[in-house]
């Protein structure tokens, strides 16, 4: 295929409808220096919401593109097979998508949509060398890390390997979004520096990501303490209405060693009130001290399930409920609070081991926090595990949105059971006892 088009422009179209979360795509942000590096404009079209096609097509003739990418995850891959479709009208239109569900599923992403190729993995290499051969009229179709669907055939090609080394590449740029998704009103700043996560949870996608490359070693990657500094100075310049910070990381304490340094810098440097996820694993008093001392005033941590049979047998979380409590009043010794993050609605959950997750949030004294109904992400283990024992809900019936109802076929409780208990849940830690323990200094700072 040959770029036709003497209008050089890269549109990225970012399917967030119901996704439970819009903001700064991480992943698009960092794409951004290696297209403009070719001599392309690069714009972006945020969906939030569901629009007609007719709509969506007037859109993207609006853009004028000559290469549409689109990222999704399983909960949208609906409308990534609407909004492909609609695009079909404008043939000269190179179609790509990437992102995990695409990775994950790169050969029925094609064979369901109307995509022309799919990039599987990080995406910097596979779209510098694909606009570089459209630049210079080569061929397309050997590109490593891209799949094309040709004549309704699907051609494979090698998978390159991860980068390792962060510090090498340009750092992201999020201002292609719109001001508010990278800075929110209530000025919290996103930022992500790190990729990958050195944990192997059942139910998330980051195993089966460092999988399809040629080698998993070294998959968790944080860049140099100098390198990450600037990035946090540049985003500050580029928002300064900025007044804290939200790291977006898997988990950016994964390294003692690195964090103690940056730590150091941060509060130097920096010296702005900050958030981020953490593993009861990782938490030591030497962490929680650092984290106070350099201006963390809250921790992100993943609960999912106050069953510790369940975390372990099934979520591959092998943490007892003492650890996970012990940690938690470390961390609050420490003054900072706490948001977890839970799950109802797991395959063969029970009514008693929905209501240990309310107990626990209760007996640590959550501060605040979000609880979803369990999604099926597909390439998964729990996914594998859902389709083997015949629970998947039929694509018509599951929603896009975890936030709504469950999302598999329940065995153990009734679909009205696991929606009250989820409520009951969010009631505690949004409305009730929850906010209430919030110190007021610090209530200004939380985004929705």
């Amino acid at each position: 295929m040959k770029n036709s088009i003497l209008d050089k422009n890269f549109l990225f179209v970012y399917i967030a409808i119901e996704g439970g979360y819009v903001g700064c795509h991480h992943g698009i942000a960092s794409l951004i220096p290696a297209i403009r590096a070719k001599s392309y404009n690069v714009s972006i079209l945020t969906l939030d919401a569901e629009i007609s096609s007719e709509k969506f097509l007037q859109k993207i003739e609006a853009f004028n593109p000559s290469i549409v990418g689109f990222s999704c995850t399983s909960p949208q891959y609906k409308f990534l097979k609407k909004y492909s479709r609609a695009i079909k009208k404008l043939p000269h239109i190179i179609q790509i998508a990437g992102g995990v569900l695409p990775t994950l599923e790169p050969v029925d992403v094609l064979k369901t949509t109307f995509l022309n190729g799919v990039v599987v993995g990080e995406g910097e290499k596979p779209i510098e060398n694909l606009l570089d051969h459209m630049n210079k009229d080569k061929d397309i179709y050997n590109i490593e890390g891209i799949y094309w669907k040709i004549n309704g055939k699907i051609k494979q090609n090698p998978i390159p390997q991860f980068i390792n080394d962060l510090s090498k590449i340009d750092s992201p740029d999020p201002t292609v979004f719109d001001n508010s998704l990278v800075c929110t009103p209530r000025g919290e700043l996103k930022i992500m520096l790190s990729r990958g996560c050195p944990y192997d949870c059942h139910y998330c996608s980051n195993n089966a990501l460092r999988k399809i490359y040629p080698s998993t070693r070294g998959y968790l990657r944080i860049p140099s303490v100098e390198y990450s500094i600037n990035v946090v100075k540049e985003r500050i310049k580029q928002y300064p209405q900025a007044i804290n910070l939200v790291f977006e990381d898997d988990l950016l304490i994964a390294d003692k060693t690195w964090f103690r340094a940056f730590a150091e810098e941060y509060q130097k440097q920096i010296n702005l009130p900050y958030r981020l996820m953490v593993r009861p694993e990782a938490v030591s008093s030497e962490m929680a001290k650092l984290l106070n001392s350099s201006g963390c005033y809250l921790t992100q941590i993943g609960l999912e399930s106050g069953s510790e049979s369940l975390r372990r047998n099934l979520l591959n979380r092998k943490y007892s409920n003492k650890l996970f409590i012990d940690k938690c009043k470390t961390l609050k010794d420490n003054n900072i609070l706490i948001n977890t993050f839970n799950i109802v609605g797991w395959p063969f959950e029970t009514k008693v081991e929905m209501q240990k997750t309310l107990e626990l949030n209760r007996t640590i004294k959550a501060d605040t926090g979000v609880c979803t109904f369990f999604y099926p992400f597909k390439g998964t283990e729990l996914y594998n595990v859902c389709r083997k024992k015949n629970i998947l809900k039929s694509e018509e019936e599951m929603e896009c949105s975890y936030h709504v109802k469950p999302n598999i076929k329940l065995t153990h409780v009734t679909e009205e059971e696991c929606v009250a208990m989820q409520r009951e849940i969010m009631c505690f830690l949004t409305g009730g006892a929850g906010l209430m323990n919030l110190n007021l200094s610090y209530s200004h700072l939380f985004d929705e």
